[in-house]
């Protein structure tokens, strides 16, 4: 179980900091985060020098000659540029060619087993099923997700199986029930992730032992409402 981060500058360093795997990317976030001021290969740089993790930069074209040509010349970037390539015919055809030149490279946009099967059979590095996107139109995501890596716990060098489209922490609980491998998420799922409030608890009640080591600061946690012991 890894997490792949995404989002912002801000959000791609918080979460470079913390320790995720490797940094994701859609052109919503282009837009969103980038707002029209800068080209693809402009966005690319910024982010690299945000991280020292693996970046995958979404990239499309019209045919798998144009989605090559353009993945080759970002990859000169820095040899930590991959790729997210959509899951349909052209994409799987550019995901081929580049995994054969040792570029990795995400099917994206993967909603069916089927589309699993073709991801490994091109040799994508990973794969990334939109779970709450595959729910809210009627997809079992998670019954794909479990036949998925079935499948896959057959092959000798699967897909990662990086599930997406994750709105809550049930989400990725449940994605990662199912059998996905890692996820993908913003910085502020990330942290709804860290939190619990019987962990909040348990730091409170501690501090009140903390407090009996001769030379431990606990002035910072407010222990005054809190009753019971930690463990």
């Amino acid at each position: 179980m890894q997490i792949y981060g995404a989002g912002s500058l801000e959000d791609i360093k918080k979460c470079s900091e913390l320790g995720v795997k490797g940094i994701l990317t859609n052109p919503q976030g282009f837009e969103q985060y980038f707002e029209n001021q800068y080209t693809l290969e402009e966005i690319t740089k910024l982010i690299l020098k945000n991280t020292h993790l693996p970046v995958f930069i979404q990239i499309h074209g019209e045919d798998a000659k144009t989605i090559v040509k353009r993945g080759r010349k970002l990859h000169k970037l820095d040899s930590r540029v991959g790729f997210k390539i959509i899951a349909d015919e052209k994409g799987f055809k550019a995901v081929s060619e580049l995994q054969r030149d040792g570029i990795n490279c995400i099917a994206t946009t993967l909603f069916t087993l089927a589309q699993a099967a073709v991801a490994a059979s091109v040799g994508a590095f990973g794969i990334c099923p939109f779970v709450s996107r595959a729910v809210a139109v009627g997809i079992d995501a998670l019954g794909m997700l479990r036949t998925v890596k079935s499948g896959y716990e057959k092959l000798d060098n699967p897909p990662e199986i990086i599930a997406v489209s994750l709105k809550t922490v049930e989400d990725v609980e449940l994605a990662l029930a199912a059998g996905a491998d890692s996820v993908g998420m913003r910085y502020p799922l990330l942290q709804k992730m860290m939190y619990h409030p019987l962990s909040e608890k348990a730091e409170k009640l501690f501090s009140r032992n903390w407090a009996n080591v001769k030379g431990e600061d606990v002035s910072y946690i407010d222990a005054d409402n809190v009753e019971g012991i930690a463990e």
